[in-house]
């Protein structure tokens, strides 16, 4: 007689399943055999169970289940086991909390009687992600299970969003679970909507001469892209998106700038420099954006679901806490608006330089690269990047149009997170093309889940802009160290000189030799893309080409990002 009394590992899946959770990304190991064996029971059964995406390493598996959420909106949800497992989890839950992701990182650990015994892959799982998790939690008794769960779910997605790692003993996914223990009791002050600031916030924009609003990721979480072009169009204010909340705006809306900061648009810049007014909705005051003297000689209001944003970095003159809907919903419903005709002209002139004109050469230029995509694409791919030079260009020339299309690290700047991103925003919208815009130096980094999307049939369009260097730090080089490059050249060989440049005639390009990858991967199509005649035509063969498929396409490898800010100074010295 079978026994009535589900195992954890039961209950944990069938939370899951009431959770709604669609896909688990994730690695095996002996700390989790027993939610994969119950898994494989219920497949076998046909019962309802999250689908299990295999990936080819933890992080790999980590940066998917960002993917997913960033594109859905979703939690994303990873799994992995203990010691090694968990560690290679803590780069994805870090760059989940810099941009503020919900996601739930499910770890195994050793069992409940060996911990702190330096037992086989055990590790400290919650104090390795205590400061780079919104919460953590270790489960070693059965009754605790469900609660953590659920609690956990909900904490991931609620309020400011971010990651929440629950860390399960293997004896509590074997055990049989009883009478289950009460969530433990929690306290946290309501956070009541203050009208009397909103309204000096909503005065404020109505009386500046140049206001301008900063909007961030925060947009996009709260669901709020629509209410803020309603807004913007109310008060007759510009608006640039930060890197985050990048397709927050279309960009073919007029009073739209781009993206601010260090590698910012013209008109973001120019905007935001010569602005009496500074409006920032759900957005960190960081140094990419506020750069020096940002804040000198003009009015700064600051709106976020996170008190504890206020006054962190820039003091604001006006602030308020409260989720952005409810804000700009007020705002539009309390009848007031604002007239700004002469500025939007002025803005209107700086737009004629948005995307940055560049110089067309023989070689392909890695902006035309992001336009023809742009083009292709019609403006609607959900578009990932790894992070480098070409994450800034894809950022800079590629026309979004719609929220949660811009999939791509920030806040943490994570080289290698492209690839599985891309595979995880394809589970979460298999009907928008999936476009993955990496550098040579970025794809190299988590390059085993070709093997994912290849055993998935995912098909994802893969761009590797080669220019045969780790392009962002090249640019640095340059500009710290007067062209001297060290360990940046990734096609250097034991023939290259020791200080490799950029017009070195033994650089052999074909290292790694990309197209050999087909070869190993067989069920992905790759191709060589090397000159501008060739470029529309073979770009757009890739996009229409069934399954996965890559282009290595070898860009001009002496561009450099423009316009850019550089450390230490002020808007009023970009480079252009």
């Amino acid at each position: 007689m079978s026994n009535p009394r589900p195992t954890g590992a039961s209950l944990f899946f069938d939370t899951l399943v009431d959770l709604g959770v669609e896909y688990i990304f994730g690695h095996t190991g002996g700390a989790v055999i027993p939610l994969h064996v119950e898994l494989n029971k219920r497949m076998r059964r046909e019962e309802p169970s999250p689908r299990f995406i295999l990936c080819r390493q933890e992080g790999g598996a980590g940066h998917a289940a960002e993917g997913y959420a960033r594109t859905s909106g979703r939690v994303g949800v990873a799994l992995a086991t203990s010691g090694p497992g968990a560690t290679n989890l803590v780069t994805p839950i870090a760059d989940a909390y810099k941009d503020s992701i919900p996601t739930l990182f499910i770890t195994g650990q050793v069992p409940s009687f060996a911990i702190g015994t330096d037992a086989f892959q055990e590790v400290d799982t919650l104090g390795i992600t205590r400061h780079i998790s919104k919460h953590n939690y270790l489960v070693k008794d059965v009754r605790d299970l469900e609660w953590v769960l659920r609690e956990g779910f909900a904490l991931a997605q609620s309020g400011r969003p971010g990651p929440v790692v629950v860390d399960i003993c293997k004896d509590v996914q074997l055990a049989l679970a009883s009478k289950p223990n009460s969530p433990r009791p929690r306290h946290r002050e309501s956070q009541n909507f203050d009208r009397a600031r909103a309204d000096a916030i909503l005065d404020a924009l109505a009386l500046a001469r140049r206001p301008v609003i900063k909007a961030g990721g925060g947009i996009i979480h709260a669901e709020a892209a629509e209410a803020l072009q309603s807004f913007a169009e109310r008060y007759e204010v510009p608006v640039t998106t930060t890197f985050n909340a990048l397709g927050a705006i279309p960009f073919h809306r007029p009073y739209y700038l781009g993206m601010p900061g260090m590698h910012g648009s013209i008109p973001a810049n120019y905007a935001l420099r010569e602005a009496d007014l500074i409006l920032t909705l759900g957005g960190r005051f960081d140094d990419r954006v506020a750069v020096k003297d940002f804040a000198k000689g003009k009015r700064i209001a600051h709106v976020d679901i996170d008190p504890s944003e206020l006054d962190k970095r820039i003091r604001a003159d006006l602030s308020l806490a409260a989720d952005l809907k409810l804000f700009l919903d007020y705002g539009l419903a309390s009848g007031q608006g604002a007239r700004h005709p002469e500025w939007l002209a002025r803005v209107a002139e700086w737009r004629l330089q948005m995307p940055k004109p560049y110089l067309q050469t023989e070689s392909i230029k890695p902006q035309a690269v992001i336009e023809a995509i742009s083009s292709l694409t019609e403006g609607d791919a959900t578009l990932v990047t790894g992070v480098g030079q070409h994450q800034m260009w894809a950022a800079q020339y590629y026309r979004f149009s719609r929220p949660r299309q811009w999939i791509s690290s920030g806040g943490l700047g994570t080289m290698g997170f492209g690839l599985p991103a891309a595979i995880g925003a394809w589970f979460a919208k298999p009907d928008k093309p999936v476009v993955l815009i990496d550098g040579d130096g970025s794809f190299q980094m988590n390059i085993q889940e070709l093997a994912t999307v290849a055993a998935n049939r995912i098909p994802v369009k893969m761009f590797v802009l080669n220019n045969s260097f780790l392009g962002m730090v090249r640019q640095w080089e340059d500009m710290m160290d007067d062209g001297h490059h060290y360990e940046t050249c990734l096609a250097r060989s034991a023939e290259c000189k020791p200080d490799c440049t950029l017009t070195d005639p033994a650089c052999r390009r074909q290292i790694p030799d990309l197209l050999g990858l087909e070869q190993v991967y067989p069920r992905i199509h790759v191709s060589r893309i090397t000159d501008t005649a060739h470029l529309w035509e073979g770009i757009s063969a890739v996009l229409n080409r069934p399954g996965p498929a890559l282009a290595d396409i070898w860009v001009d490898k002496t561009e450099d990002v423009l316009p850019m800010v550089k450390p230490g100074h002020g808007l009023s010295q970009m480079v252009e």
